[in-house]
């Protein structure tokens, strides 16, 4: 039987084609220690902002995977921020509400009760924990008015009363540094928001050096779908060329050459800085184009892997993020 036929699932049902995977670059590895960090100490305060496209929801994902495989009863919830014109206290408790997993959350009911529901909730999750800590990631926090702080300064003091600790996570862009500028000039009320929210700022980086990126490439050398079988990512999609030696981080001179290559192209002062969106995407033209290539001595070209990463649209992507921010 053909190698190729003895694949555990259709190739567009692989992790990869579906982008269902996470890779644990140097940059997510750090945030997540960082994450543990504030844990330990139960101080809230974290700002982790970035680029966008660089990877910042990944980094969450993986940090909400690895809490609950290390902290299996921990509470850990990622609430996406909308953009609103005006605020309102109704919608943004029936959003809380929903993102922790009440059942009530679309109830007509007061605000006092929506806001006791919430509170109740997350002790009760907190509590099935003995550190009753409750991780509550917001992403694109930039989104986020005053009003939005001071309703979870709200929860967070009635929680703290019932000896649960909310730890609050700002995920986002730069505009959150911006922000917490302008709440620094609004006074106390602003002052107090920021050593609640926004004590410590935490760049969110992409790839930017080599041996992080040859790090990134054996994860798809080593990572097997399914679970505990020996299909490993790479595997699954050149079978032949794998068993015949072939891995993607041998060939990392290859790839981080031609991802040099493009970025000269645009001839940019700056330091290459790979947004993980578009490494991962690369990866992914690659290996899915290369299953009708596969055999014994298939290796990845140069040539391959500059129209790899041209039609993943880092070039354009990163073009764009430089005309809209200089020092980006």
């Amino acid at each position: 039987m053909d190698i190729q036929d003895t694949r555990p699932v259709e190739v567009d049902l692989h992790p990869v084609c579906n982008q269902r995977y996470l890779i644990p670059t140097f940059s997510i590895g750090e945030t997540y220690a960082l994450v543990l960090k504030v844990i330990r100490r139960r101080d809230s305060g974290l700002v982790i902002w970035g680029h966008t496209r660089y990877g910042k929801t990944w980094a969450m994902l993986y940090c909400q995977q690895c809490l609950t495989q290390d902290f299996p009863d921990f509470p850990v919830v990622i609430y996406n921020a909308k953009r609103e014109i005006s605020a309102t206290k109704g919608n943004f408790y029936n959003s809380l509400l929903a993102v922790v997993g009440h059942k009530q959350w679309n109830d007509n009911v007061s605000l006092s009760k929506k806001h006791l529901r919430l509170v109740n909730f997350m002790e009760q999750a907190a509590c099935k924990d003995s550190r009753q800590v409750f991780i509550l990631f917001i992403d694109e926090a930039q989104r986020l008015q005053q009003q939005h702080f001071d309703w979870v300064k709200d929860i967070y003091n009635d929680l703290r009363l019932k000896g649960v600790i909310l730890l609050p996570i700002l995920v986002g862009q730069q505009q959150l540094l911006e922000q917490k500028k302008t709440f620094l000039n609004t006074g106390v009320e602003g002052e107090a928001i920021v050593n609640r929210f926004m004590l410590y700022e935490h760049p969110f980086r992409g790839i930017r050096e080599k041996e992080d990126f040859a790090t990134c490439l054996g994860f798809f050398d080593s990572t097997p779908y399914p679970a505990n079988s020996t299909w490993t990512f790479t595997k699954f999609f050149v079978p032949q060329a794998y068993a015949n030696g072939f891995r993607l981080a041998q060939v990392k001179d290859i790839l981080w050459d031609a991802f040099c290559d493009a970025y000269k192209e645009l001839k940019l002062k700056s330091k290459m800085e790979i947004p993980m969106q578009y490494f991962s995407k690369t990866i992914e033209i690659i290996l899915r184009d290369s299953v009708d290539m596969d055999h014994p001595s298939y290796t990845i070209t140069r040539e391959f892997s500059l129209r790899s990463i041209r039609e993943s649209w880092f070039q354009a992507a990163t073009r764009n993020s430089k005309a809209a921010d200089p020092n980006a």
